[in-house]
């Protein structure tokens, strides 16, 4: 019984359960980048497999019971697979758009996480302020500055203003702003009940979808949407020249409504059936990337050792 247990860990922590298991790893991590599913909580299995496989290797190979240093290296190899484990189950990554006068939606956030994470987005509350951002010449995007204000608890606000790589740091979460960003036209909605409802319609982003600023939208409460188009007159930008993203002026909303046709200046209002709508304004809607509290720097000192053994 001991002899066969002994026969099992022998072969548990052999070369080949090794690379068999490294493989696994690399095919279900491919999965995850060509294909349109989530393998994060796969790799559960195979990085425990992989741990009880090291492990199993120590306790059982002779070579490396007799040299420290080698022991020392694959001790530090057991420490960066469970970290990088425990990393994947507490994993999480987000994005959301931010119309800027309005606060964070949690509700609006498309998130994956790890089996482990204790996601707590509702527990972050931001303002979105202005934004600037520079482009060189040859749509070159440059920095990128948000800003953004937090409210405290004696009423004011504290303003922080967080880029491409300094993020808003709330609790366990970053949120760092991207490239994807656009304008968002404001609406007044009144039903035909009377119920008002205001709020930005995001259209898509903008340089990247400069001539197709169109989008289906759907009222608060009705069954028919909408075809939304934001009317630009003129460029806001020379590809050729350094320039800033700025909102344009004398834009105008198209709404198509079946055969219907209308399109607003701001401040008009059309009827549509028995609601209306008002085109009350232009802001600007931008993309943040939310990732969730990291194990990285454990990660790297258990490598550092590992190196260093």
């Amino acid at each position: 019984m001991i002899e066969t247990f002994r026969r099992v860990l022998r072969r548990l922590g052999s070369v080949e359960t090794t690379s068999v298991l490294i493989v696994l790893c690399a095919v279900i991590a491919l999965l995850g980048i060509f294909l349109p599913i989530r393998t994060s909580n796969w790799m559960v299995l195979p990085f425990a497999l992989l741990m009880a496989n090291l492990l199993a290797a120590l306790a059982t190979n002779a070579r490396l019971k007799s040299q420290s240093m080698l022991f020392a290296f694959h001790a530090a190899l057991v420490a960066v697979i469970v970290l990088v484990g425990l990393d994947r189950l507490h994993a999480m990554h987000g994005r959301v758009e931010v119309a800027e006068g309005s606060m964070f939606d949690a509700s609006a956030v498309a998130a994956e996480h790890g089996l482990l994470h204790d996601l707590r987005l509702g527990e972050v509350r931001f303002l979105q302020g202005p934004f600037e951002i520079t482009y060189a010449p040859g749509m070159k995007r440059r920095e990128t500055e948000s800003v953004i204000r937090i409210p405290e608890q004696n009423g004011g606000w504290r303003e922080v203003r967080v880029g491409d790589h300094t993020p808003l740091i709330f609790g366990d979460y970053r949120f760092y702003t991207t490239h994807n960003k656009g304008f968002a036209p404001i609406v007044t909605y009144v039903s035909a009940s009377g119920d008002s409802r205001t709020g930005a319609i995001h259209m898509p982003s903008y340089p990247m979808n400069e001539n197709k600023q169109g989008l289906a939208w759907t009222p608060p409460g009705a069954t028919k949407p909408l075809k939304v188009w934001l009317h630009i007159p003129e460029p806001v930008f020379d590809e050729a020249k350094a320039w800033k993203f700025v909102k344009p002026t004398n834009t105008r909303l198209v709404l198509i409504d079946g055969d219907e046709r209308h399109e607003l200046s701001v401040g008009e209002v059309v009827s549509l059936g028995s609601a209306q709508l008002r085109y009350d304004g232009l802001r600007s809607w931008m993309g943040y990337t939310i990732v969730g509290q990291s194990m990285i720097h454990w990660i790297a000192a258990a490598s550092l050792m590992a190196c260093l053994a």
